[in-house]
């Protein structure tokens, strides 16, 4: 595909910085307080691992070609279903329900209704949709769908949420692919609409965009593409062999995890013939992240050990590494409490040179920089490419959300299987947002109280005074985008006062032409610059290792003596002849340790 052989060589040089780095880190010299020592150190290797996991994918992103369907071939029996809950809103079910009716493709479509609801079913009979219902509600979504399979008779179902309006070509993009006896199941994009409803909203949607991109794109050579709750369509035998689809507040991901097992093939058709709702407020996407968050770490817990022996060695380490993208929580809170902690204790965690650290540290981030930003080439929509900061500062904000989902793990607590609210009030989310409020007040209260209350000014201390304040920061941002009563008003002042929104206008449109030329450039001259990269920084590396050699080598003895007392010269004394006590300190007297101390 094009772009793979680029990104291949792009992450050869990643990988070789990687390795660059952590030869040097893993020095016991650099180890200062132990118990921050060990905190920041595993939330760096959290990160690279993250970051090892992204490029293992960027290497194989393949679009699938589906099989030639013979003209004479028969058209495939299809069950569409969808679902509905009571508290869901009608309209939105009712739009769903009629772009699944005019799907051309031949097909059957079932609403799967949980609440049994009058004005729901006279729409079923309306529009010629079977309507179906059950008495005995177990299981949640998967015991909903499976009641609704065992009147089903078509050879594929296809799993559509209530809020995804599909196009008329859906199952036109999806069938050739079973064409495969193979295939168990067949995956699209998940895309969304309404990402301008708030910026929860938005960072929401902007955390899938990668996901189902060139991630989901490169499980396809590794046969571990992930079932989504929506948009899927499976092959009816596919879920008869595993006794249908799989109970749990991950469902999706234990149904896929169940057909992996039982060696079905799985593939992922990056096209858009659906679009969806995003949460749009920060209690909506709190819970659908909690639910995520306790289900995911379920299934590592007790299913992946039962499932293990089964799986190939790549859907093993998928099965095993998806779940820990809900383990940044507990990383993020390390980031946030070990500057506080330092500050607080006047103890550091690491005692190396910082210019040093930078010369390591900055290669590796230039290098990850780059490489996702050349990964934005197989994003599935225009608007998808960017920093996506509405992304990031939602997933840190998120923290205490995941960390929750991982303690009620070890402590066995239930969480309802509840649906994620499609629509949200326009209100202000101040309570929600206490843990991170106070967080940012304690980051801030450090920073603080060590500057000026205890008037030490070293460069370590500015450092994690510098990074509570860019904590601080940023989970004030996060704050400050649940509160969308508040926003609209912004928003309402700046476009009625012409100025500021003749400021916005010009600033949008700076930064849309530049942004082209930037991107441009960064992928076409990519390698280039890597390469680049890479040479200069062994070239430093080497140079600055050659000196400290140097000059460690070149101090003499009597300087030695001079200022530590060790060494044979002693004034008014004979010399014995003896050989001089080797000096512990000789390493930390050379100049260049004086310009990278530590």
């Amino acid at each position: 595909m094009k772009g793979t052989k680029q990104m291949r060589i792009l992450v050869l040089i990643g990988v070789v910085l990687l390795a660059q780095f952590f030869w040097w880190f893993a020095d016991s010299e650099h180890m200062g307080y132990a118990p921050l020592y060990w905190l920041l150190t595993f939330s760096l290797c959290y990160k690279m691992l993250r970051m090892v996991h992204e490029w293992y994918h960027y290497v194989h992103v393949v679009e699938p070609i589906a099989p030639e369907v013979p003209p004479s071939a028969p058209l495939r029996t299809v069950d569409m279903l969808t679902t509905a809950c009571p508290g869901e809103p009608h309209d939105m079910i009712i739009r769903t329900l009629e772009s699944l009716v005019a799907v051309r493709y031949p097909h059957t479509t079932y609403l799967c209704d949980e609440g049994d609801d009058p004005e729901l079913r006279a729409v079923c009979e309306r529009l010629g949709v079977v309507h179906v219902t059950r008495i005995e509600k177990k299981n949640a979504k998967a015991g909903n769908i499976n009641n609704a399979l065992r009147q089903a008779t078509g050879e594929m179902c296809v799993v559509l949420d209530p809020d995804h309006e599909v196009t008329p070509d859906f199952l036109d993009q999806v069938m050739p692919y079973f064409e495969d006896p193979t295939v168990g199941y067949v995956q699209v994009v998940q895309a969304y609409g309404n990402q301008k409803d708030s910026l929860v909203a938005l960072g929401a949607a902007e955390q899938t965009y990668h996901f189902y991109g060139p991630l989901m794109m490169g499980m396809n050579v590794y046969n571990t593409v992930q079932a989504i709750g929506a948009n899927c369509t499976f092959r009816r035998t596919a879920i008869e062999s595993i006794g249908g689809h799989a109970a749990g507040l991950t469902e999706d991901m234990h149904t896929a995890m169940r057909m992996h097992a039982a060696g079905w093939k799985s593939i992922y058709a990056p096209v858009v013939v659906s679009r969806g709702l995003v949460p749009s407020t920060l209690g909506a996407f709190y819970m659908q992240q909690l639910k995520w968050a306790r289900g995911t770490f379920d299934l590592l817990a007790h299913v992946y050990p039962k499932l293990f022996k089964n799986f190939s060695w790549r859907q093993r380490l998928h099965y095993f590494t998806l779940p820990l993208y809900f383990f940044s929580g507990i990383v993020a809170l390390i980031d946030i409490t070990v500057p506080i902690a330092s500050l607080l204790l006047l103890q550091f965690p690491w005692h190396l040179s910082l210019p040093e650290f930078a010369l390591h540290m900055l290669p590796v981030t230039m290098i990850g920089l780059l490489i996702r930003y050349n990964a934005q080439q197989w994003l599935r929509e225009p608007h998808e490419p960017g920093l996506h900061l509405a992304g990031g500062f939602l997933r840190i904000a998120t923290w205490w959300v995941y960390s929750l989902g991982l303690v009620y793990t070890f402590l066995n607590i239930k969480v309802p299987y509840i649906p994620t609210p499609k629509e949200g009030k326009v209100k202000n989310e101040w309570l929600l947002c206490m843990p991170n409020l106070l967080l940012a007040f304690i980051s801030i209260g450090a920073a603080v109280y060590s500057m000026q209350v205890q008037g030490i000014r070293g460069p370590y201390t500015k450092l994690m005074a510098t990074l509570a304040l860019i904590n601080a920061f940023i989970l004030i941002m996060s704050v400050l985008m649940a509160q969308h009563a508040l926003l609209n008003s912004i928003r309402s002042f700046m476009w009625s006062t012409r100025p500021l929104h003749a400021v916005k206008r010009w600033v949008d449109n700076t930064l849309a032409a530049g942004s082209g030329v930037i991107t441009k450039r960064l992928r076409t001259g990519s390698v280039a610059f890597a390469t680049g990269l890479a040479i200069l920084h062994t070239l430093i590396s080497g140079g600055v290792v050659l000196v400290q050699w140097q000059e460690q080598q070149s101090i003499s003895d009597d300087y030695i003596w001079a200022h530590t007392g060790f060494g044979s010269f002693r004034v008014g004394q004979p010399d014995t002849g003896q050989p001089a006590p080797k000096c512990p300190c000789r390493r930390l007297l050379t100049p260049a340790r004086l310009l990278f101390p530590g």
